[in-house]
């Protein structure tokens, strides 16, 4: 998997590419929210707009990335889902615990 990382706003924006489109691993991802936390940048929008399908485990990595962040006084969302991707995350109730926006520009400020 390729992380591509850019800043918006106050918002630290994480894309995911993989051309697998299936996420099964967010080991990257834990370690790169630790290392913002670290530096004081609680504000993390992660991008999904490649994957299809997210497993279990990355599920678990995504929750426990928010209670961290949420911890700090920050925010975790998700921008741009793959259609295929909400809809199992809206089916597991995701969308309840971790804001998701169809685009970056309904970030808010």
């Amino acid at each position: 998997m390729k992380l591509e990382t850019y800043t918006s706003g106050k918002y630290q924006i994480v894309r995911m590419k993989d051309e697998k489109s299936r996420i099964n691993d967010l080991s990257e991802l834990r370690d790169l929210v630790t290392g913002y936390l670290d530096r004081g940048k609680n504000h993390i929008a992660i991008s999904f707009c490649d994957a299809s399908y997210i497993y279990s485990g990355a599920i678990a990595v995504l929750i426990g990335c928010h209670r961290l962040i949420q911890s700090s006084g920050g925010s975790l969302c998700i921008i741009e889902p793959n259609p295929e991707l909400f809809d199992i995350l809206e089916t597991l109730n995701i969308d309840r615990v971790i804001n998701i926006y169809v685009s970056e520009e309904y970030l808010p400020n």
